[in-house]
């Protein structure tokens, strides 16, 4: 089977290099501040039941976008990521970085040909929903511009991936929310001169944008990040090549949609069973979580910028040791950001989003406690990326998958949100400590340097 390799550096500066770190920094907390400002420009337009049907198109559409490029984002992850621990052999590349920048793009293409077939079959049940829904009916305003939405948020996501897989987080971060948190919050603000009879139309059909732009960014920026050196020769990967990547994809299939259920499975449940209000609430928590994945790198700066975690690395001898190092250092940063952000959200953004949302306070803990979890063991989910176990790693997605659809459903009839929230938490504790078994298991199994 080919392997892939990609270098971590590449042309953005590591984190913790004067401008580029502040730049980081800066990006970060912009993208936050977005992902917030877009969450309150909807709640503020639509009210809650409305909200709810806005929501629950995003949801379907982020689902459905990760169903199609499950199996692709595994084979990103398979062959890009690089071990974390210095010196480690890691995976040889028979294709070379030349080959990087081709990869991607035809990696992209076929996911844009999988997800625009499954758009042009799903646009006939859209048309029958928009026109039997009474509310709906005259401007055909919810499922079709999301459903529409589906090819480009697909590969706007599926790049953001292969970004993040290379250590270009903020370009990662940029792909995936700049353009659409920018285009809902235009969108939402000028309702009251576009169209005021029709906000959800105007809402729905600024995210479509969004998704748009957010794709055309995707491809800009991987064009940049994938460039091939100037010192080796372009060359495009040969047919038997192709084959070979293609039938690595194929092998990832089920492993992909048990990691597309994962991930948006409790979500899915509780739009296709819950009420628009139920589906609004939830939604709103979880928007308010996500922030935590923008600051925590941001919060990291701290550490690098005083090359504490260098040192501390440099003085374990030992994979283990290196690993504890890089769990301590994310646990810290994650359990700042997440106290941070639980401070910030009765104090300001609760008040934000309005009184229908002021009662949801277990909700947002089990959130925030779900992105706790999720990041405070990333760099076991990584180290067990860069080594890579086909076996191991299915059975993780598929136990994950199972606590957190199977809670969810159990639920949600009875607790709505709540018990989607749930799900998403068990989910995240049954992969994370199996990838923190796991990670230790494979360190612990590696050859010792001599000291």
């Amino acid at each position: 089977m080919v392997t892939l390799t990609v270098e971590n550096g590449g042309p953005v500066p590591p984190m913790g290099r004067g401008i580029a770190a502040v730049r980081e920094l800066g990006l970060r907390v912009i993208g936050a501040g977005l992902q917030i400002l877009a969450t309150v420009a909807v709640v503020q337009a639509l009210a809650p039941a409305v909200a709810g049907i806005y929501f629950r198109g995003a949801i379907v559409c982020y689902g459905l976008a990760a169903l199609l490029r499950g199996k692709y984002d595994l084979f990103v992850a398979q062959h890009f990521v690089e071990p974390p621990a210095p010196g480690s052999p890691g995976q040889k590349s028979a294709l070379g970085v030349e080959h990087a920048r081709a990869v991607v793009r035809g990696l992209g293409i076929r996911v844009l040909i999988r997800s625009a077939i499954a758009c042009a079959l799903l646009l006939v049940f859209t048309t029958d929903l928009d026109v039997m829904d009474v509310y709906l009916r005259p401007y055909l305003q919810t499922y079709l511009p999301f459903v529409l939405a589906v090819p480009f948020a697909t590969l706007a996501l599926f790049l953001a991936s292969a970004l993040r897989a290379v250590n270009h987080t903020v370009g990662s971060v940029m792909v995936s929310s700049f353009s659409i948190n920018a285009m809902i919050i235009l969108a939402a603000n000028a309702i009251p001169t576009v169209m005021p009879e029709a906000p959800l139309f105007v809402v729905s059909w600024g995210f479509f944008v969004g998704c748009v732009l957010a794709a055309g960014m995707g491809v800009l920026l991987t064009r940049h990040v994938f460039r091939t050196p100037r010192e080796l020769k372009y060359e495009e990967p040969s047919e038997s090549q192709w084959r070979d990547i293609y039938t690595a994809t194929s092998r990832n299939g089920l492993t992909g949609v048990a990691l597309a259920a994962l991930q948006w499975g409790p979500a899915c449940v509780l739009a296709v069973l819950g009420t628009a209000i139920e589906i609004a609430e939830y939604a709103v928590a979880i928007r308010t979580a996500q922030i935590i994945d923008f600051l925590i790198p941001a919060v990291i700066f701290v550490p690098h910028s005083a090359r504490i975690q260098s040192r501390l690395c440099q003085a374990m001898h030992s994979a283990r040791g290196k690993l504890t190092v890089d769990l301590s250092v994310s646990l810290a940063t994650t359990t700042t950001c997440v106290l941070a952000v639980g401070i910030l959200t009765p104090l300001l953004f609760v008040g934000w989003y309005g009184p229908a949302y002021g009662g949801l306070t277990v909700l947002f803990v089990l959130v925030f406690l779900m992105q706790w979890v999720a990041g405070a063991a990333r760099p076991a989910v990584r180290q067990l990326a860069a080594h890579w176990d086909s076996r191991r790693i299915r059975r993780i997605m598929f136990v994950s998958m199972a606590g957190a659809i199977l809670i969810s459903l159990a639920g949600v009839n009875d607790f709505g949100p709540l018990a989607a929230a749930v799900g998403g938490l068990v989910g995240a504790l049954l992969f994370n400590g199996q990838a923190l078994e796991a990670a230790f298991r494979q360190v612990g199994a590696e050859p010792q340097p001599a000291s």
